[in-house]
């Protein structure tokens, strides 16, 4: 059993809007228009958006399917949905609400597509929410599905040691931290087809608080504090650590998002 905390305990209200101003950074930006490309979404289409979190992939999945198109998006925690409701007030073919990944209250085969963002590595009963992901696809629907292998991530740290205990901390934090390890071989198992595996990297060559890797250090800070005797001022040295890293010009951050694209079997 995972002692990870839930994904509701993360996300309050402060975690949720500093979360939202990461996703607005243009890096995380780029990486959200080359995952929606992926899924293509079609004028008229019925989408659902799961992990929805504050509305961002929602509102453009919203203008892809256009008006005579439906999006539902839906996530666990309170806070971020009130921030998507907010984002996606003027967009009447938007719908949001909670829902529970493992059992969907949805019909058979009612969505065209479904995309899922850093969502399903949080599931602890992962193949019965892939399952339940299949089963309200239409057949030959398609589905978009990113998680992260905190391993791939490379940090410049003048401490390697604190720098790797701090990563290895981090993947605490989700139940299934490797999840794209076996996330193809799930995929097919639970239903889906065709499935094919990309990879798209985020990479931060400065110290730029308008980057994803430094809009992360506080979150990561917080949840790492505490833990594996890594106290606050580890915590703070880190940081220092990175902003002297920025100010020799030698900034280095590099993730791998994997993003896997299936079709739902007919």
């Amino acid at each position: 059993m995972s002692t990870a905390p839930s994904a509701t305990e993360q996300f309050d209200d402060q975690a949720s809007k500093r979360l939202e101003s990461i996703y607005l950074t243009p890096d995380v930006v780029e990486q959200r228009e080359k995952v929606l490309a992926l899924l293509a979404p079609r004028v008229g289409e019925h989408a659902l958006d799961i992990g929805c979190g504050p509305g961002l992939t929602t509102e453009s999945l919203a203008l892809a399917v256009g008006a005579g198109g439906h999006v539902l998006g839906v996530d666990i925690a309170e806070p971020m949905l009130a921030i998507a409701k907010q984002r996606c007030a003027s967009l009447p073919q938007v719908s949001l609400g909670m829902a529970d990944v493992t059992a969907l209250p949805y019909e058979d085969a009612r969505f065209d597509c479904a995309l899922a963002s850093q969502v399903y590595e949080y599931v602890e009963q992962i193949d019965t929410a892939l399952k339940e992901l299949a089963r309200v696809i239409k057949p030959g629907g398609r589905a978009v599905l990113v998680d992260t292998d905190w391993e791939s991530a490379v940090w410049a740290s003048h401490d390697d040691v604190r720098m790797r205990k701090i990563l290895e901390t981090w993947n605490e934090h989700i139940p299934h931290p490797q999840l794209p390890r076996s996330l193809k071989r799930r995929m097919e198992q639970a239903g889906f087809i065709k499935v094919r595996v990309e990879v798209v990297p985020l990479l931060n060559l400065a110290y730029d608080p308008q980057t994803y890797s430094v809009g992360m250090m506080d979150m990561l800070g917080s949840f790492v504090a505490g833990r594996r005797s890594l106290s606050a001022d580890d915590v703070a040295a880190w940081k220092e650590d990175a902003r002297a890293i920025g100010a020799e010009n030698n900034y280095f951050f590099s993730l791998n998002r994997y993003v896997f694209t299936g079709e739902r079997a007919v």
